[in-house]
C-alpha cells in the first residue's frame, strides 16, 4: 500500500470528453480515501470546463497536445509548473508515454498507473472484460482495499441550471415526453444515418413526443437536416457542455451514438438508448445504468476499430444501415411506457 502522507496529488487524463467523465468516480474515491489531500487534474483545453465545478478538485491544469506547433511549448511550460507545485503522487489514467514523461520530468516521486505504462513507481495490472470505470477504479488498489461506486457525476452552476430550465419548462407544459437526440460524433462511422434520425424524429412527433437535438456547434447543420419539417428543437451549438448536461438531466430519455452524450446522460442519471455500430460493448464504454439499452447488429466485421473511423473499411456501413428507425422508435416507446 502507498503510504497515506500524500498532501498533493495530480490526476492525468488528457483524452476525450467522455473519458474525462468516466474518470470522475476515481476523483471522488481519492477524496473519500484521502480527505486531506489536495487533488488537481491535468486535462486538455477542450475538456477543462467539464470539471470546473467538481467539489473534489482544487485546481485544473491544461496541456494543449492536439496542435503539434503548440505541443512542445505547452509541454515545457507544463513541466516547469508541475515541478513548482511539488506533487507527492501522480495518477495517470492513460497509459501514454507523454504522461509518463510529464510525471518523471515534473519530478513527481510516486507515479501510479497501469502496468503497460513506462516509468511508474506503482503499477496496477490492466484488466480486461470490465467497464472502463471499473478499470479506472482499479488504480485505487495501491491506496486502499475499499470498493467504490462507479456512478459518474457532473456539477454545474445555478445559472447553467436556469438556462436548461428556460428551455425545458415550456416543453413540460405540453405534458408530453421529451426525448434528447445526439446524432453527432467526431468519428463519422459511429454516426447512425442522418436520414434514419430524421425518420425517427417524425415517428416520435406522430406519437406527440418532443425531440430535442443536442450537440456542439459542429453538429448544427446535421441537426438542421434531421429536424427539417418537424417540431424538433435544434440546440446544437446553443449550449455549453454543462448547460447541455443540466438539460439532459431534465429529459425523459436520451438517444445517442457511442459518443460523449452517452456518458453525460449516465452522469446525470438519465436513461440512455445507445446505438453502436463499428464499436462494441466489449471495449468497456457502454452505458452502465440498469435501465440503459444498447442497440446493435451482429456482424462478422464488428468491431472494425477501437474508435470507428472516417469511412467503413468494407464500404457498406451495415453496422449502422441495418439498424432501422422502427427498431429504435419501438425501443423508445417501450422505455417511455415503462416509466409511467
Amino acid at each position: 500500500m502507498l503510504h497515506r502522507k500524500l498532501n498533493r496529488i495530480l490526476i492525468i487524463q488528457t483524452a476525450f470528453l467522455g473519458d474525462v467523465i468516466l474518470a470522475t468516480p476515481l476523483v471522488r474515491a481519492l477524496k473519500q480515501t484521502l480527505p486531506g489531500a489536495r487533488l488537481e487534474v491535468l486535462l486538455i483545453p477542450e475538456t477543462r470546463t467539464i470539471l470546473r465545478h467538481n467539489p473534489y478538485i482544487s485546481d485544473i491544469l491544461t496541456f494543449d497536445k492536439r496542435k503539434l506547433r503548440n505541443k512542445f511549448f505547452s509541454l515545457f511550460r507544463l513541466i516547469l509548473e508541475i515541478q513548482k507545485r511539488q506533487y507527492d503522487l501522480a495518477i495517470s489514467v492513460q497509459s501514454s508515454l507523454t504522461s509518463s514523461l510529464i510525471m518523471v520530468l515534473g519530478g513527481i516521486p510516486m507515479r501510479l498507473g497501469f502496468s503497460r505504462q513506462k516509468f511508474l513507481t506503482h503499477a496496477v495490472p490492466h484488466p480486461s472484460g470490465l467497464h472502463k470505470i471499473q478499470k479506472v477504479l482499479r488504480l485505487m488498489e495501491p491506496l486502499t482495499d475499499q470498493k467504490f461506486d462507479m456512478q459518474t457525476e457532473l456539477h454545474w452552476t445555478a445559472a447553467e441550471a436556469d438556462r436548461a430550465d428556460q428551455i425545458i419548462t415550456p416543453l413540460r407544459e405540453r405534458r408530453t415526453p421529451i426525448v434528447g437526440i445526439a446524432p453527432g460524433s467526431i468519428w463519422y462511422t459511429k454516426r447512425w444515418l442522418k436520414e434514419y434520425y430524421a425518420e425517427l424524429v417524425n415517428l416520435l412527433e406522430h406519437e406527440h413526443i418532443q425531440s430535442v437535438l443536442i450537440g456542439g456547434a459542429e453538429d448544427h447543420r446535421l441537426c438542421e437536416f434531421i429536424r427539417a419539417g418537424s417540431n424538433a428543437i435544434n440546440l446544437a451549438g446553443a449550449l455549453s457542455v454543462l448547460e447541455s448536461a443540466a438539460l439532459i438531466e431534465r429529459l425523459d430519455l436520451m438517444v445517442t451514438n457511442d459518443s460523449a452524450p452517452l456518458h453525460i446522460a449516465n452522469a446525470v442519471k438519465t436513461d440512455v438508448i445507445a446505438i453502436f455500430g463499428p464499436t462494441v460493448t466489449d471495449f468497456g464504454f457502454y452505458p452502465f445504468r440498469k435501465n440503459d439499452l444498447v442497440i446493435e447488429v451482429e456482424l462478422d466485421c464488428r468491431p472494425c476499430s477501437s474508435h470507428g473511423g472516417k469511412k467503413c473499411p468494407l464500404k457498406h456501413h451495415h453496422c449502422m444501415k441495418n439498424i432501422l428507425p422502427e427498431r429504435v422508435f419501438n425501443a423508445i416507446i417501450a422505455k417511455l411506457h415503462s416509466k409511467r
